[in-house]
């Protein structure tokens, strides 16, 4: 759970005041993956859930507010993009986040933007990713042709080029498996594999990595974007088994599962550029992963791989800085889908408007 307010250094007028990074309870961490993997809920316990997210919300939003130095009467919106619970892209996609944004717009006494994804898939679009039009006005710029690669629970891949359209969709598996892998390897004492250090000095197994290479989404027409449904629980266990029988040990396991991600990613980058690009930008919490990084460098074997702090945004919070800009643009009634990407009929304002006692409709002088 991310929240950021935007920089001391400006790129391209956007700026990081102050970032908050928080866990999710345990216990609500535990029912929202199970929600997510079982792939249904009753409406009583989907709608608790949102609730008590958007509480933990509200609260983080807050602190951010604080932080920063303001109170809420100095912000015109929270963006909240939600926890995503099920993403089942189709004609027509089904995709739904929650934490009710209303509850957040009352605890923080803010208006909130948030469902981004829908008015993307009411127009036949996937709503995924819709981060590819801020990532452009984030990092383009120069002659030189960079892909950005966003490694959350998914990856997704941006290519930008000068004078060339915005080109890019989901590559598959970010940090999923291998977070997972590491829950079930330890048993529930680690989360993650922090900066790849389980999987440092191991050779990945070929075989496995065949393995999650060949599932579904790899071999669909339109790569556009993924989630849970396709990198989950199932997937994992046939991971997990093989990697038991077979007597590998966890770290060779988790080398695996990195350099699927990172060959996944990899191919992504050169479908999406035509095989030629000069710079790699990774945020998301996998640019952390040190292993993983290195991984990718050495399957694209040519671009200079590099977190986007090199270009002066915290990589961490990419993501949450990019569903501001989005918040910002929604209210100010300017597109931002990449129909090229996500598919949709034609450009579509994001997101939907919770008003807060600050709300006015019209008049804005600025936002968080």
């Amino acid at each position: 759970m991310d929240c950021g307010t935007t920089r001391r250094r400006p790129v391209l007028g956007i700026r990081e005041l102050a970032t908050v990074a928080r866990p999710y309870p345990a216990p609500l961490r535990e029912r929202l993956l199970a929600t997510a993997v079982a792939g249904e809920a009753t409406a009583a316990g989907l709608a608790g859930l949102s609730a008590e997210l958007a509480t933990v919300f509200a609260r983080a939003a807050v602190a951010s507010i604080r932080k920063a130095g303001f109170v809420a009467g100095d912000i015109d919106a929270v963006a909240s993009h939600g926890q995503t619970v099920a993403h089942l892209p189709g004609r027509p996609t089904t995709t739904v986040q929650i934490a009710e944004p209303s509850i957040i717009a009352e605890g923080t006494g803010v208006t909130v933007v948030s469902d981004f994804r829908a008015a993307d898939t009411a127009a036949g679009g996937q709503g995924a990713p819709l981060v590819p039009w801020v990532h452009r006005l984030m990092f383009a710029g120069g002659r030189r042709k960079l892909a950005v690669v966003n490694v959350g629970g998914m990856a997704n891949v941006t290519v930008l080029e000068a004078g060339a359209g915005i080109k890019g969709g989901d590559s598959g598996p970010g940090n999923v498996l291998i977070d997972e892998a590491v829950a079930c390897l330890t048993r529930g004492k680690r989360k993650m594999d922090r900066g790849g250090r389980m999987a440092a000095g191991h050779s990945p197994d070929e075989r496995l990595v065949a393995r999650v290479l060949a599932a579904p989404f790899f071999r669909a027409r339109a790569l556009r974007s993924t989630g849970r449904e396709d990198f989950g629980p199932p997937l994992l266990e046939r991971v997990l088994g093989e990697g038991r029988r077979r007597r590998l040990a966890d770290g060779v396991v988790l080398a695996s599962l990195a350099m699927a991600t990172a060959r996944s990613i990899a191919r992504a980058c050169r479908r999406f550029s035509g095989g030629q690009l000069d710079e790699v930008l990774v945020c998301g919490g996998g640019a952390l992963n040190r292993t993983l990084l290195a991984m990718l460098e050495s399957e694209l074997a040519g671009p200079r791989v590099r977190t986007t702090a090199a270009r002066g945004m915290d990589p961490r919070f990419v993501e949450a800085t990019a569903f501001a800009v989005l918040g910002y643009l929604a209210l100010r009634g300017i597109p931002a889908n990449v129909t090229g990407i996500t598919g949709a009929a034609g450009p579509r304002v994001l997101g939907k408007i919770s008003p807060g006692p600050n709300y006015t409709g019209t008049k804005l002088s600025g936002l968080l």
